[in-house]
């Protein structure tokens, strides 16, 4: 996640506001979730171009960051079944150029599991969490000091309701805190 965001960050420094040149190309690879693609999905690589939203979520937290993002059809795909889900996290890899990616490749993140309790200081969290919420657990095995981990509205579970100290699993890219699943 450290790489993501100074890759982010880096992004945002040098293509910023001030990014006025169309030869002005910045390799970027980001993790978020595909958006506001239509109810089967996308069918990738496309026949001819199409664009989704890659939303990149804020390790914190906060406001996601939202680029357009733009297929065609010799984007690389490492999809099952080589089609894209609304709301599905993916690693992205293309070329920022202003407020628009041009997709290199696109694949599809696995993940891992992690266990822990939680420790929910504001009382039970009721899923799936209306936004991007941290959530702190105390990893078995790990000795004191909690991990933030961040659920989503798109986070996955048959739980209903979590509540402060219970066991849980997490599923989670490696190397990330964002939570694909929690049981």
């Amino acid at each position: 996640m450290a790489l993501a965001r100074a890759v982010l960050v880096a992004v945002l420094l040098v293509a910023g506001p001030c990014a006025s040149s169309a030869a002005e190309q910045i390799d970027v690879e980001l993790v978020g979730f595909l958006v506001r693609l239509p109810a089967g999905g996308l069918l990738l690589p496309p026949a001819s171009p199409s664009t989704a939203r890659l939303e990149v979520p804020n390790p914190q937290g906060g406001s996601r960051i939202t680029f357009t993002v733009e297929f065609a059809p010799r984007t690389e795909v490492v999809l099952t079944g080589g089609r894209a889900r609304d709301g599905q996290l993916v690693m992205l890899d293309g070329y920022l150029h202003g407020e628009r990616i041009r997709a290199h490749s696109v694949r599809e993140i696995d993940g891992t599991e992690v266990t822990g309790r939680l420790s929910l200081r504001g009382g039970p969290l009721t899923l799936p969490v209306q936004s991007d919420r941290v959530v702190d657990v105390f990893l078995d095995g790990a000795l004191t000091m909690p991990v933030g981990f961040l659920l989503t509205p798109h986070t996955s579970s048959r739980l209903k309701v979590l509540r402060d100290g219970q066991a849980v699993t997490l599923t989670v890219p490696p190397g990330l805190t964002i939570v694909m699943g929690v049981d």
